[in-house]
């Protein structure tokens, strides 16, 4: 393992061009959680509490500066057992909302799927520095994927869907920056591409006919091939018995994106109002404060799941249009710091942080305009949540301390 000359985060090693996107969306946000305090006193208000864990965020990063880098490669798989004995724990603790997603910490709660990304992704980034060489043989391939599906079969029981399915998309997008072959790649997202085609018999049949050409042209052994094609049929004959294995209201959070008018009252009255607020601020929205849809609470779960739509409604399009901007900034330097590092380790990890990122952002975003089903997840800096706005800023600060030493 290389060594570092100097891994200590100094303000001169401080990247600024990613420090700025964050406090500008850390504002924005801060706004907008003042808003759906609907004049409330600022003590117990979901502002306050997310100021709260700014500073226990700020105070983790900034104690990173005695903490050797190398730690995240070398305990990586420590960090990652420790994390499937949390996720198990998790069980055992009372239920809120319904789930089993919460470890409680005297008065305060802890979500250990949110911080358990950033474990997942150095665990990853481990093996696939470690491996580099043998990820030409499909087996050695096929282990990141098992690293990710394991927690996430865990956090499906909580039941968490939505977390799960970032971990498996961070999966993906780290094993194709490392290099992966396509192909293989190719044959991992099939199955769930079955599943999708499955539920409609002109779909399937168009979907297995290009996979019987892919695998034709393929240069692989005839008994993979078949393998392959055999997994992909069972997954599409099973594509009725996992939709009615989900929960009714995950199932009618899917139809929701097909027709969300279908349940107004329903399934589809939070889409419904998120879309009428969004509208119904224009271009420069109606004021700090003075959304309708916000403060006479027709729009539900303001501070967390669709806090874009408050925004929206009282700041306006142009509001929403900074901050993608801010996003769109946030990302592509992560990825131009992650494409530049000689070091692996940091440059998959780095990777795996902006996919969380993404993912975060295009289905929440997606789930406030009706594009996606509703999933809870937050969108980051902005919507209320301590663990969340807490694994945002780590993510952020570990960037900045892998990459703050140039390896020997």
């Amino acid at each position: 393992m290389r060594k570092f000359l100097n891994a200590k985060i100094s303000t001169a090693s401080l990247d600024y061009l990613l420090l700025i996107p964050m406090a500008v969306l850390l504002l924005m946000g801060g706004l907008a959680l003042y808003s759906t305090a609907h004049g409330a006193p600022f003590m117990g208000t979901s502002l306050m509490r997310q100021m709260v864990w700014l500073g226990v965020g700020l105070g983790l990063v900034w104690t990173l500066q005695w903490v050797d880098p190398r730690t995240y490669y070398l305990h990586a798989y420590r960090f990652y057992a420790a994390l499937l004995a949390l996720l198990l724990l998790t069980y055992f603790m009372p239920t809120v909302s319904g789930g089993h997603r919460w470890l409680f910490l005297g008065p305060m709660r802890m979500q250990p799927s949110e911080l358990g990304k950033i474990i997942i992704v150095f665990a990853m980034a481990k093996y696939l520095t470690d491996y580099r060489k043998q990820l030409d043989e499909f087996l050695y391939a096929l282990v990141p994927l098992g690293m990710a599906i394991i927690p996430a079969v865990l956090i499906i029981g909580q039941p968490d869907l939505g977390t799960a399915l970032i971990i498996m998309m961070v999966a993906f997008s780290m094993m194709y920056w490392s290099g992966i072959s396509l192909f293989y790649l190719f044959v991992i997202i099939a199955p769930l591409i079955s599943i999708v085609t499955g539920f409609g018999f002109y779909a399937f049949s168009f979907w297995m006919a290009f996979l019987i050409v892919v695998l034709y042209l393929a240069r692989i052994k005839i008994r993979w091939k078949t393998a392959v094609f055999l997994i992909n049929a069972m997954f599409g004959t099973l594509a009725p018995f996992l939709w009615n294995s989900l929960q009714p209201y995950q199932q009618q959070r899917i139809m929701t994106v097909i027709d969300a008018t279908a349940d107004p009252h329903g399934a589809g009255y939070q889409v419904l109002q998120s879309r009428t607020a969004i509208g119904s601020g224009g271009l420069f929205g109606k004021g700090l404060g003075e959304g309708t849809q916000t403060q006479l609470r027709f729009l539900p779960v303001t501070d967390t799941d669709f806090i874009i739509a408050v925004i929206g409604e009282e700041f306006g399009f142009i509001a929403i249009l900074l901050i993608l901007i801010m996003f769109v900034w946030l990302l592509l330097r992560l990825i131009d710091r992650a494409s530049t590092t000689q070091y692996r380790f940091a440059s998959l990890s780095v990777v795996g942080f902006a996919s969380i990122f993404l993912v975060h952002i295009f289905v929440n975003m997606g789930m406030s305009t009706g594009l996606m089903p509703v999933t809870g997840l937050p969108l980051p800096f902005l919507s209320y949540g301590g663990s969340f706005l807490l694994t945002c800023i780590l993510m952020i600060g570990l960037t900045q301390h892998l990459l703050a030493g140039e390896p020997l």
